[in-house]
């Protein structure tokens, strides 16, 4: 009966669980846009979706799964990371700056390592009241909108092809974590 009303044209979820509902509407797949860096990459485009996969069966309460990412992966953090962060304190407002301090200490933020979305989420839920939900693809703006509502913010774990480390034409798991967790993170913004 949920699936049901779900395709109706002014459905939006009621109950935490009922976000479930939302990943079957994802734009997903290994067919890339023409402009994206790893649209001809074949190792790529199938580690990706190997990676999207693990939010494929992800159901609201479940312990997010850790993904063991490669090095290749690790270095395209890391050079986005070192180059960011000589930036913050002249282009980061005080807030996102104090925030990436406590990420930094709390949950494996550096430039070693990508941070693992269960650790962030936890730390969200904690310090604030938000959680992360790992997501195959993009959401149409109704659905990310109305997970919102219930403090859940959808984050992809794959991350940007390593041949053009500060570009990507969708969000990654850079654009994730750098970009929209530290301020779900600060108490006083959210």
């Amino acid at each position: 009966e949920e699936l049901e009303s779900r395709h109706e044209k002014h459905w939006f979820p009621r109950k935490i669980t009922d976000i479930d509902l939302l990943q079957e509407n994802i734009t997903y797949g290994s067919d890339l846009a023409p402009d994206h860096p790893g649209v001809n990459d074949p190792e790529y485009k199938e580690r990706r979706l190997l990676v999207a996969d693990i939010a494929k069966t992800f159901k609201q309460g479940d312990k997010i799964p850790d993904v063991d990412y490669s090095e290749r992966e690790k270095e395209t953090w890391k050079v986005i990371y070192n180059r960011l962060s000589k930036l913050y304190p002249t282009h980061a407002c005080d807030e996102y700056n104090h925030v990436l301090r406590s990420l930094e200490r709390s949950c494996g933020f550096t430039p070693d390592v990508i941070p693992q979305l269960g650790d962030i989420s936890d730390f969200l839920q904690e310090t604030t009241g938000w959680q992360l939900r790992p997501v195959m693809g993009l959401l149409s703006g109704r659905d990310f909108i109305n997970a919102l509502a219930f403090r859940v913010f959808h984050s992809t774990q794959y991350i940007r092809h390593h041949s053009e480390p500060f570009y990507t034409p969708e969000p990654d798991i850079v654009h994730e974590l750098v970009g929209h967790v530290p301020m779900l993170a600060d108490p006083q913004f959210p």
